[in-house]
């Protein structure tokens, strides 16, 4: 570091954060330098008055100043603009929320008055997730809402505005309040029934979706406030509205996540239940389903909503009982080409399949002839072949007949191909194994022909590949297929005294 380059102001952090540097590293404690956006600001702007560099330059050189101390800048803003007097770096982010808390301090405002900050505010926080840290560091979602709840019966501004809201939320759902939970709610409510602006409607769901993706507090009080049962009744209401039940199924589906590090454990469960019983959503999304014939992309999200939903044995028979065999074999047919939806049928049979009672009727109508149809017809596409061997391990589980006709219908033949063509893929190797194991186990015949397609070569290259990560069902496997597998055990009960 040419220290004679630098200022007094730089120098001090120069060695502030070696200094800090050096008592990490004494401590064998891995910590995170970061910088605020004034004291990046400030550096570049430095750069450009102290030693006459452009902008670019001055960027440039205060990332690679900050970056050579071990600074971490992920979340800083790197594409500042410089005043015409040279004394200050701006960011469009700031001026367009100043702009909006400027015209919102008026009263009302017009269309013509937000919408160029509204769209400036929108496209940066799309951006990256630093300009929606630099945006919340100025208030922009405490502005949104001003103008939200001044303009709920003007559906322009409040479209302009929802839109930037979600961009703002978007993997940043720490912003919520009970002041927008009970704001997103209301609006729900007062829109619902229109068909005048369906896009603030797909909008309102998507801002709902953002809120409890990855934050466990939010689900849990947007849950309380009555959200899911709000997105169960927009889901009646515009039910022959494509783009809004494909947002609203996004967004029910975020209440059933358990994606939340920061919580040990999550209402998932409850979650499902509630939308099962209470709102007797299985019924209407698979009523939907068949209102929405030939319409892949809304089948595809009502399915995922289905799936979500069966985690109970009684909610899979359900699934059943409202027509949902049928549902997974029509799609099978009518949409034989369309690799997304087959995926999401295979899901859903994997995981009605726990129930034996409906693994016995897939099996009956016919499902082993389609599953392997599909595999074979989409055998290059990671997501197809993952649920495929999924759904292939679930229906041989525990039963030999279900083995045999799934393996007169070519499973093994559909199972082996999928790890061949994807031997990166840890999870399709692992479903892979256990779809071979369960297809063999107890049926000499069936393991004459697993072992006649090269399957132990086939297993031991995922061993070789995957090591630890597949170890324990892949020697499952070739333990049921008869072959020879070497068993480590870990303890043998000797060695040692037990101390009486």
């Amino acid at each position: 570091m040419d220290t004679n380059k630098m200022t007094t102001t730089r120098l001090l952090l120069w060695s502030t954060y070696h200094t800090h540097g050096a008592l990490y590293k004494s401590k064998k404690c891995k910590m995170a330098k970061v910088i605020s956006q004034e004291t990046f600001d400030g550096v570049v702007l430095e750069n450009v008055t102290e030693f006459d560099m452009s902008l670019e330059e001055a960027v440039a050189d205060a990332i690679r100043e900050f970056e050579s101390q071990g600074v971490l800048l992920g979340m800083v803003v790197k594409d500042g603009v410089l005043s015409d007097d040279r004394r200050s770096i701006t960011h469009s982010v700031v001026t367009s929320i100043e702009g909006l808390r400027s015209v919102a301090a008026g009263g009302t405002p017009t269309l013509e008055e937000v919408q160029e900050h509204l769209a400036t505010l929108a496209t940066h926080c799309n951006l990256s997730l630093s300009h929606r840290i630099l945006a919340n560091n100025n208030n922009a979602y405490d502005v949104l809402i001003k103008l939200l709840q001044t303009s709920k019966d003007n559906g322009a501004i409040l479209n302009a505005c929802l839109k930037t809201m979600v961009a703002l939320t978007e993997g940043n759902p720490d912003i919520l309040n009970s002041e927008g939970t009970q704001l997103l709610l209301q609006l729900l409510e007062e829109w619902r029934m229109r068909s005048d602006a369906l896009d603030v409607l797909e909008l309102l769901a998507q801002w709902c979706m953002w809120c409890c993706v990855k934050h466990e507090g939010n689900r849990q009080s947007l849950v309380e406030a009555g959200a899911m049962g709000s997105m169960v009744a927009l889901l009646q209401a515009q039910r022959s509205n494509a783009p809004v039940v494909r947002a609203a199924c996004r967004a029910i589906k975020a209440f059933t996540l358990d994606d939340d590090i920061r919580q040990e454990f999550g209402n998932a469960h409850e979650h499902a239940r509630l939308l099962a019983e209470e709102n007797q959503l299985i019924g209407l999304s698979l009523n939907l389903i068949n209102e929405f014939d030939g319409d892949s992309e809304t089948t595809s999200e009502l399915l995922g909503v289905v799936r979500k939903l069966c985690v109970r044995a009684e909610y899979c028979q359900e699934v059943v009982d409202h027509g949902g065999l049928k549902v997974i074999n029509d799609i099978f047919v009518s949409f034989p080409d369309h690799a997304e939806l087959n995926k999401q049928a295979m899901s859903l049979m994997k995981t009605v399949a726990g129930n034996d009672k409906v693994k016995n009727e897939a099996m009956k109508a016919g499902i082993s002839s389609l599953l392997v149809a599909a595999m074979n017809r989409h055998q290059n596409v990671r997501g197809v072949c993952e649920e495929g061997c999924g759904a292939v391990s679930m229906l041989a589980l525990r039963s030999q007949t279900h083995a045999k006709q799934l393996e007169e219908a070519g499973a093994s033949s559909a199972v082996l191909q999928a790890m061949k063509i994807h031997p990166k893929m840890v999870q399709i190797q692992k479903l892979g194994c256990m779809a071979i194991r369960n297809l063999a186990s107890r049926i000499p015949e069936n393991q004459a022909s697993l072992i006649a397609q090269g399957v132990e070569g086939i297993i031991q290259a995922a061993l070789e590949a995957h090591g630890e990560l597949v170890k324990d069902v892949a020697r499952a496997a070739l333990r049921d297929l008869d072959l020879p597998v070497e068993m480590v055990e870990q303890w043998r009960g000797t060695g040692h005294e037990i101390s009486r």
